[in-house]
């Protein structure tokens, strides 16, 4: 087991922090390791149809790009994963569910963050009225499975959390 040495605090932000720990290793060397701390999110499979999927366009600052992604969005402090899912999904998409269910997490970039997504399928859909957060810009579009997946393998959807979830919805 790894043991932690020493922490310093580098930044405190909104949406993150970040630390360097020194530890020291099972093979007794010690190293530095920056960590960029995150509270997390969650990811929505939502199917209008079984061949159907909802997803979102919307630009990503730190891509420099317009992505299209699953329904997604960060936990506040200990929130409950299951809430913030129903919350996301009704904020950018106006989707109503009868229903969510956990599928698995997973660590986004495990090397340097601490972000756990949590994905969850959304069932019994209800369509609405998105309500997107003010600094959110935000388009829904309905596509078939399998055309989101050819757009994977093509290189036009490159968020890991999106291809997790198609590669769920090709397969049920």
């Amino acid at each position: 087991m790894a043991d932690v040495v020493k922490t310093r605090r580098i930044y405190e932000g909104r949406v993150l922090n970040v630390r360097v720990d020194d530890v020291t290793l099972p093979n007794g060397r010690t190293a530095a390791f920056e960590i960029v701390e995150h509270n997390g999110g969650v990811c929505i499979v939502a199917q209008p149809t079984p061949d159907t999927i909802v997803l979102v366009r919307q630009y990503r600052p730190a891509t420099g790009r317009t992505l299209l992604e699953v329904p997604a969005g960060k936990l506040e402090s200990g929130e409950d994963p299951l809430k913030c899912a129903r919350r996301e999904l009704l904020e950018e998409t106006g989707y109503r569910c009868s229903r969510l269910r956990r599928l698995w997490s997973f660590y986004t970039a495990p090397g340097f963050c601490s972000e756990l997504l949590h994905l969850f399928v959304a069932e019994g859909l209800t369509a609405g009225q998105a309500q997107p957060e003010q600094n959110e810009s935000i388009d829904v579009e309905i596509m078939d499975v399998e055309k989101a997946w050819a757009m994977v393998e093509r290189d036009e959807i490159p968020d890991a959390k999106t291809q997790i979830a198609l590669s769920w919805a090709r397969c049920k």
